[in-house]
């Protein structure tokens, strides 16, 4: 989160661009696919906060085994529990769709404001003429690709920064 106000502070980002999609995307398993199983052996009923975000549409599924006595029985305990419950695993499609529809809304809602802000100013009749040639439909698609690519500066500049750390936790001491 603090990288993420950095970047609107920095002028990389702007305030509309912020959505659990970049949220996402700022997280360590970026990279990583979220899990559609998640298995949690010792009897407990709690994740202890890990995978929180990642496995919010994911199958819980908690066994009375401690890990080195976990078998492949175990496994197909967890799997046909698992599927038993497909209807989480079709939730996050559901889930997908609907995130989709909200940034596209979002990105009409900041078009349609920059539409009125330019309208509010007399000088610009050129400006005025473009509004009404160009289709609102073709404005929020420039905008979603501008949208995108400050996300993918963001998100590069911010992986680039976690390398350069790592590398440098990880130099040889001399």
């Amino acid at each position: 989160m603090k990288e993420v106000v950095m970047g609107v502070e920095e002028g990389v980002l702007q305030e509309s661009d912020i959505s659990d999609q970049l949220l996402e995307r700022c997280l360590y398993t970026n990279h990583s696919s979220n899990p559609d199983l998640l298995i949690r052996t010792s009897g407990e009923v709690r994740l202890s906060d890990f995978l929180l975000w990642q496995s919010t549409f994911s199958v819980l599924s908690f066994l009375e085994v401690l890990w080195p006595d976990f078998s492949i029985w175990h496994l197909y305990a967890a799997i046909i529990h698992y599927q038993r419950n497909y209807d989480a695993v079709m939730a996050k499609a559901n889930n997908l769709q609907n995130r989709e529809r909200l940034l596209q809304e979002s990105d009409k809602k900041c078009v349609l404001q920059e539409m009125k802000k330019c309208s509010d100013c007399e000088n610009d009749k050129v400006h005025h003429e473009d509004l009404d040639l160009c289709s609102l439909r073709d404005k929020v698609i420039e905008y979603a690709k501008k949208r995108k690519h400050r996300e993918d500066l963001f998100v590069n500049k911010l992986n680039e920064k976690r390398d350069l750390f790592l590398a440098s936790k990880l130099a040889p001491v001399k």
